[in-house]
This record gives C-alpha cells, structure tokens and sequence, in this order.
C-alpha cells in the first residue's frame, strides 16, 4: 500500500500457511511443468499451486481442487498491479481515461487472448468435449484476428472467448502470488512481460457502441437498438434518426449488439467520406461535410476534452428554421477557447459545422507551429 501513501507492514507469519498439497504421481507425470513454467518465467516451489490453477471443475481429481480461489486471489493482484502500473505511467491522464485503460487491460476477453497467444490453453487440465470445442474454434479465431498487422483488439474482437481462458490467468496470478510468499512485485515480474503488449492511450480501442453513442450525441442525431431472437440466433438493429443503418446476429446479444453498431458506425463513416468527396467536387468550403470531425480528431491528439457545442438561436417557421451553434474547446495549454459562434444554418448538423470551421481557423492561429493542433 506504499504506492498510495498507506504503510501497512504484511507480516508473513501472521498469514496461516496455505494447506499442503497431496497430489498423486500419475498427475504431477502429466503436466509438462518445463514448458509451462518456460512460458511463465519463473520456477514454482510448489507445484501443487501451479496444478490447481490449470485444473477445472470439470476434471475432478484426488488430492487437487479448481482453480476458481485461485483465480479469486489473482484477480485482485492483477487488478492492482495493473492499476499501479498505469497510474505511475501516464501521470497526466484524467481519472476517466485511466478508467477505460484499466477496462481495456483488465478483462476475461483480453486474458483469453492472452492465454492463447502464450499458448497457456494448451496446458488446461479439463475434462468437458463441449468446452475443448469452444476453445478450438476461439484459438482458430483469435490466430486470425492476430494475422491481422498491428491488431490488437483488448477484448473488443468478434469472437467471445470461454469464459475458462481469462479465468486461468488470473488463477496463475494467484498461483505465483502464494508461491512467492504473497510478493506482488514478484508476480508483475511474471505478468508483465506475459500481458504485452499492454495498452497504452494510443492503442486505446473505443467499444463501438459507446463510439456510435457519442458520435450521435455530438451529432445531435436520435439513436435507437431493436433486438430480436430467433432460436438460438439473435437480431439487433440499429437506427440513426429512425433510418436502419445497421444490423447483426449472435447467439449473444450483447455480441450481436457489439457487431450491430460497429456496422452502423463503417456505413456513417462511409458516407461521411462521400459527402466529404462531393463536398471537395462542389469546393463549396462553407459546408465541409467533414468539420466536426476534423475538429474531433484534433482534440483526441491532443487529447483534450471533446468540443462543446450549445445552441445559440433556433428560429424561424417550421418549413424554414435555421439554427445557430456555438462551440469551444478546453485546451490543456491554453485553458478555455474563445467561443466561437457559426452562421445561421437550416439544420443542427451544418450550424455545428459552421461553428466548428471558425474554431479551427482559431486553433491554426493560436498554434501556428501545429497545424489542426497536431503535437
């Protein structure tokens, strides 16, 4: 607890020695403790915690227990050691930033990514045909998603994993936790070089649906999910001012949902950049189809606060309203922008544009050595 100030001294002899293991021979000859202790780094002292945290519920077995204390102990380990790590990192990140990269590191869907690019499932001692089918098809996924260059999805791929594979990570963090004699310091030793690579603010996913919230929210756009099930099949929807945009299916809902909005977000994307295209074939600058979101983009690499927009003036008669938008930016250089205030336009989304067109000609200026405030 130094980390934070707090000096709790941890007595060891105070801490009763865990039970001693009895565990038969024609076990302990049917692991291969040199390989995973190879892939581990470390040596255990005993063996018995190492056999426990491979060992599932469904292999039953004289003299070894489950890994789920195991994996209760490690889950609380890796969560502090990961918190510690990203607080003394990114010593300038917002609370709420160092919560989505906690979020993003600390999850069953990226240990079992984990467990599987280490080749940790491999040593799973279990003894289910349904669940060493569910790991074949993850580990044939999760090899494809990793052919991919430069991907990492932090538990935010199209595949889900078995629930087992984030489980024994977190057990063999407990494991080597009791074996140390209770040192954290000697299980991020272990864990560390076995995470990588860990997630930094650059490689930060955004889970697609909270992207496609927010996108609609800085859009002022309606945003509506309409699920379904069909035997084991289930139907999200997606609707963007009442327009289907996107749909997927999933045995999961929250999958399908996942992939439903990730596929709303490819079509707005997709036009966004043909409005931005007729927009440079027409060369009419004063209705750049693309402003907020250079705007956008230039606050996430500086990473600033998103812009504030608020509604100056709404008038007109029903057949012919225009709208009027302000919009500033909280800059960590510079404090507050000037609140810059757009023309008068016939609908929400091309007032914010106006507004956010001025904003950036006032960024080039205040940053004249940064264009669009690029670091």
């Amino acid at each position: 607890m130094r980390w934070i100030g707090i000096h709790a001294e941890l007595d060891p002899q105070e801490i009763p020695p865990p039970k001693p293991y009895n565990i038969p021979e024609s076990i302990l000859k049917g692991i291969d403790f040199e390989t995973l202790e190879g892939v581990l780094g470390m040596k255990f002292q005993n063996k018995g915690f190492l056999i426990e945290a491979i060992t599932h519920a469904s292999r039953p077995s004289s003299g070894v227990s489950c890994y789920q204390r195991l994996e209760f102990v490690g889950d609380a380990v890796l969560d502090h050691l990961i918190t510690k790590h990203l607080f003394f990192t990114y010593t300038d990140l917002p609370p709420g930033r160092l919560t989505d990269l906690r979020a993003a590191a600390v999850n069953n869907e990226n240990f079992a990514r984990v467990a599987v690019r280490r080749k940790l499932h491999g040593h799973l001692r279990h003894g289910s045909s349904a669940l060493e089918k569910q790991i074949r098809e993850f580990v044939k996924d999760v090899r494809e998603e990793i052919s991919k260059s430069g991907f990492n999805s932090f538990g935010l791929g199209d595949c889900k994993a078995p629930k087992v594979l984030g489980d024994i990570i977190e057990s063999i963090a407990g494991a080597v936790f009791l074996d140390s004699g209770y040192d954290t310091s000697a299980v991020w030793k272990v864990f560390q070089p076995l995470l990588e690579p860990l997630v930094t603010p650059e490689t930060l996913p955004m889970h697609p649906i909270r992207e496609l919230q927010e996108r609609c929210q800085q859009q002022a756009e309606g945003l509506e999910y309409k699920a379904s099930r069909a035997g084991n099949v289930a139907t999200v929807e997606v609707f963007v001012d009442g327009v289907q945009i996107g749909v997927a299916q999933n045995p999961q809902k929250k999958m399908a949902q996942k992939l439903a909005a990730r596929n709303a977000l490819v079509v707005l994307k997709d036009k966004e950049t043909a409005a931005k295209k007729e927009t440079e074939k027409d060369g009419d600058k004063n209705n750049a189809g693309f402003t907020r979101q250079t705007l956008n983009d230039t606050c996430l690499r500086r990473q600033w606060p998103m812009p504030q927009y608020r509604c100056i003036n709404e008038g007109g008669p029903a057949h012919a309203k225009r709208f009027v938008y302000a919009v500033r930016v909280n800059t960590s250089d510079c404090g507050w922008t000037d609140e810059c205030v757009g023309e008068p336009m016939p609908s929400v989304k091309k007032a914010k544009d106006s507004a956010a067109m001025l904003l950036l000609e006032l960024l080039n200026r205040s940053f004249p050595d940064k264009p669009d405030g690029k670091k």
